[in-house]
């Protein structure tokens, strides 16, 4: 028998619809729904203030339909060889690897730090050793923030552009000029808008031709394809939305700090039994999810068994699903730290709306199993 759950993994904090009606009404007055219209270009604009004051400031804003669709087409926009080989971490959602095969290009599977669950630089620079890449993406693996000094000087020292998926992570991802970042802005992310993708770059030249190719190729004189584009682009019901979120950030992101504050002190009382994301006391996560070694599977029934939904985060690793059967890996040894996360990572409720209570019920679960 399924048990309906009682606790739900994730919950979207999304605007009071009374909170964007005045934007809705003056896009019915604009009569300009889609094709980059004036909200949109308000919303990026007030973007690349909001990148600024979180510690990223001197980067142009584009938008997209998705952070896949953004992360293609930067990607193509970057005019990397055909069939060149880009590494990302083993450990990541899916749409990483597609976004690269999408544009026409390669994904190798590197290991994760084991700590700290993301593709580091070292990692990065003994794959280099190995065999050539046209790009890197980091990952900012569970919103988990990128270190991004230690980027800047693997794209420095190799000369391999690095582009930053930063999926989860708006408004606490610090982007240096000298690198690119593609966030997300889908219903489940801590800044959610319903859908669409957001990419932030110091390279204006790069960002034009990304948009151009979200909108079919056009690009210069009108009606006139300087490149084989798709339609990728944001609407404007999307941008009001996003603009109402803006000003509800504050509070949004004071809401899920106190969530984790409260499950990061209930789940000390595990100590070594399971294992946290390295550094997660000092961001606010996109999804919480905890390691206990060999146990990832019981946990995952013993919740289901009590009306607790949770999800297996970025598992199966990227080789194991059937569309993405033989791609190649870094190390033909396999991938020891994505390989012990994969058997012991379960992703825990996370969302604004958790109570004391539920975070109660959810360690109470755990500790019969760990």
């Amino acid at each position: 028998m399924t048990i309906e759950p009682k606790i739900f993994c994730l919950v979207p904090d999304m605007p009071n619809p009374s909170d964007v009606n005045p934007l809705l009404q003056e896009m019915y007055n604009n009569r300009w729904y889609t094709n980059f219209g004036p909200l949109n270009a308000r919303f990026e604009a007030e973007m690349v203030e909001f990148l600024a004051e979180s510690g990223s400031p001197g980067l142009s804003v584009g938008t997209f339909s998705s952070a896949t669709t953004g992360l293609e087409l930067i990607l193509r926009a970057m005019r990397l060889p055909e069939g060149g080989k880009v590494l990302v971490p083993a450990l990541t959602f899916p749409a990483t690897a597609l976004a690269v095969i999408n544009a026409g290009l390669v994904p190798v599977l590197g290991d994760v730090d084991p700590y700290s669950w993301e593709l580091t630089p070292e990692i990065a620079m003994y794959a280099h050793e190995k065999q050539d890449y046209v790009a890197v993406i980091p990952v900012a693996a569970f919103g988990k923030p990128v270190p991004t000094a230690g980027w800047q000087t693997f794209q420095r020292d190799t000369g391999i552009p690095v582009v930053l998926d930063t999926a989860a992570v708006l408004g606490q991802q610090q982007v240096p000029t000298d690198l690119t970042a593609v966030f997300s802005l889908h219903a489940t992310k801590p800044f959610g808008v319903g859908e669409g993708g957001l990419v932030a770059t110091s390279d204006v030249a790069l960002l034009e031709r990304a948009q151009s190719l979200s909108n079919f190729g056009f690009l210069g004189t009108a009606g006139v394809v300087q490149q084989i584009g798709t339609n990728a682009k944001f609407g404007e019901y999307y941008a009001a939305v996003g603009l109402t979120q803006i000003q509800r950030w504050p509070e949004v992101i004071e809401r899920r700090r106190k969530v984790a504050d409260v499950y990061l002190d209930k789940l000390s009382q595990f100590g070594n039994s399971i294992r946290l994301q390295a550094g997660v006391e000092g961001f606010v996560p996109a999804v919480l999810p905890i390691f206990a070694k060999g146990k990832g599977a019981e946990i995952f029934a013993a919740m289901t068994d009590n009306g607790i939904q949770t999800r297996h985060w970025y598992l199966p690793l990227l080789h194991k699903h059937p569309a993405l059967d033989g791609v190649d890996v870094v190390n033909a040894d396999g991938l020891m730290a994505c390989d012990e996360l994969g058997a012991g990572l379960v992703g825990l409720p996370f969302h604004s709306f958790l109570t004391c209570d539920d975070i109660d019920k959810i360690c109470a679960v755990l500790a019969e199993v760990v």
